[in-house]
């Protein structure tokens, strides 16, 4: 068989992903993990469209070397950049990028239920979809704020299913799934970064 390459792929979906904001990431000085994977050649260049200070780490793939200490599941190289190079903050996403955990200024690890906590009162969401292993200090701090916590099984196609059946906007997982419907119907780790970025500025 033969593969044909779209290149205007690439801009397309990061045109997208920037119609998503509202504000410019002007003076927010950010650090990426890529994990080697699908992000390495679309998030630096996407943060940095939107006007982010980028710094990329882990953004050279090999075909081989794909999550291989780094990324989401092995925090500790940005940990130690956003250290490093004193970042207001760092975003890691996994291989297929359709994860996004991040860190604060400080190194502090910032999982999912955080974020989609910041996320929903954002975005003054009423519900917001979780799981059975959702924090319960997140399900806490949603009712404190009159947000309602949906709980499903675990995995994003369940959260999706109830995001669909209930038409809501926002739902995801501790591990950084997070699906923001008004954009994505599946879980996008650029964009949940661009909807945070946005929220910290």
């Amino acid at each position: 068989g033969r593969v044909t390459v779209d290149e205007s792929a690439q801009e397309r979906y990061i045109y997208h992903l920037l119609s998503s904001l509202q504000t410019s990431l002007t003076g927010l000085n950010i650090v990426v993990d890529c994990a080697n994977g699908a992000a390495s050649r679309v998030a630096p260049k996407t943060y940095v469209r939107a006007g982010a200070h980028v710094t990329a780490i882990h953004a050279t793939p090999s075909g081989l070397n794909i999550n291989e200490n780094c990324g989401s599941t092995h925090m500790e190289s940005l940990i130690e950049k956003v250290k490093e190079v004193g970042a207001d903050l760092g975003i890691a996403h996994d291989g297929d990028a359709d994860r996004c955990l991040a860190v604060d200024s400080e190194g502090n690890l910032i999982d999912g239920d955080f974020i989609m906590a910041i996320l929903a009162k954002h975005l003054k969401v009423s519900t917001v979809v979780g799981t059975v292993m959702s924090n319960l200090g997140f399900v806490k701090a949603m009712e404190e704020n009159g947000i309602k916590v949906e709980k499903t099984a675990v995995g994003d196609r369940y959260v999706l299913e109830k995001m669909l059946e209930a038409d809501l906007t926002l739902g995801g997982e501790q591990s950084g799934h997070v699906i923001y419907r008004k954009f994505a119907n599946t879980g996008d780790g650029l964009l949940t970064a661009l909807t945070l970025l946005q929220e910290v500025k």
